[in-house]
């Protein structure tokens, strides 16, 4: 009995964490009897007491099964394809940004199209495949627009003068005109800032003028020499032909000033300035010139022309002084004319 005692009061050990650790509480069990008893009832009472769950009744649908659709055969697939509706696809397959680039894209070709038509309707005729031009008519062969209102221009113009006196009226000055020429002195008047200039000499150079003062101042006749200056204007004319020969008409008086003070210095003509004068002015004579300023100008230039040919033979200083005469009726015109109404 002393032995059993001792193994009953054995100390018990527990392992926590891996570590023995002592029990020291005792178990004692005074009947084994009981408490199995005791543990019948308890376990009765658990199932007397059980609580029954009672659920609402309620007609819950039922989930129909999931079935995998089996694949169906490329051939069949292929015969009952529908056709595409483009609209539903572009609708379904475009984000709203493509669709809207897309639309503009089409809605900017078809208005380029339509304007593209209707500029070539209206330039090109497809009855007769004749382009349509300006309301003027057709130019004739000699150059001549009729009811064709054209305008030219008449270049600025430049050129030294000897001037014989300024007046304030027009009878002044013809009554000093009239002395000049009874002296053998070419003369024109110009009627400028409200005054009458008296001009007897014209040149290309100043310096070339202003010789030919001294020359005159020896003789006893007060002039002197100064740069005379014709503003540009657009002046209306009968043809293109006429309105290039106001372009080329100033050009050749410069050339024909040159050689009449040349002349009039050294005693010689460059007969081939005049023979390219002439053939210039046979390009426009021959082209029905009709336009009275126009004419004006190519007759004083002929003229200098002609006269300067019969210095150039004969070598008479009256020749000259006729070519300077034309060459300041020239300069009389084309100041008249670039005075008139602008276009």
């Amino acid at each position: 009995m002393a032995r059993k005692k001792r193994q009953a009061k054995k100390e018990m050990k527990v392992k926590i964490n891996g570590k023995e650790q002592s029990l020291n509480e005792e178990v004692v069990i005074k009947d084994w009897s009981k408490a199995k008893k005791e543990t019948a009832a308890a376990e009765d009472r658990l199932e007397n007491d059980e609580f029954e769950w009672v659920l609402p009744n309620k007609n819950i649908p039922e989930v129909p099964e999931f079935q995998p659709v089996q694949g169906i055969p490329e051939s069949i697939e292929q015969e009952k394809k529908p056709k595409i509706n483009i609209s539903k696809y572009l609708q379904t397959r475009l984000s709203p940004n493509k669709k809207g680039l897309i639309i503009s894209a089409i809605l900017a070709v078809a208005i380029g199209l339509g304007f593209g038509l209707f500029v070539w309707k209206l330039v090109v005729n497809p009855e007769s495949s004749t382009t349509l031009t300006d309301a003027a008519p057709a130019v004739p062969s000699e150059g001549k627009e009729k009811g064709a209102a054209l305008t030219a221009t008449m270049p600025g113009l430049s050129a030294a003068v000897v001037q014989g006196g300024a007046f304030s009226t027009e009878e002044a000055a013809e009554s000093f005109s009239d002395k000049f020429t009874s002296q053998g002195l070419p003369s024109i008047s110009l009627h400028v800032d409200e005054q009458q200039f008296l001009f007897i000499g014209v040149t290309e150079d100043l310096s070339t003028a202003k010789t030919w003062v001294e020359d005159y101042k020896a003789s006893g006749i007060d002039v002197y020499a100064k740069e005379f200056s014709i503003s540009e204007n657009q002046i209306k004319v009968d043809s293109k032909i006429e309105a290039e020969w106001m372009t080329e008409a100033p050009k050749l008086f410069g050339i024909l000033a040159k050689e009449a003070a040349d002349a009039r210095s050294s005693g010689q003509i460059n007969e081939q300035v005049l023979q390219d004068s002439e053939i210039t002015i046979k390009k426009f004579e021959d082209k029905n010139i009709q336009q009275k300023l126009a004419v004006d100008l190519r007759v004083q230039l002929e003229d200098t022309i002609k006269q300067l040919g019969a210095y150039s033979t004969s070598q008479n200083q009256e020749s000259l002084t006729k070519a300077q005469q034309s060459l300041l009726n020239f300069l009389k015109a084309y100041y008249d004319g670039s005075k008139g109404p602008s276009v």
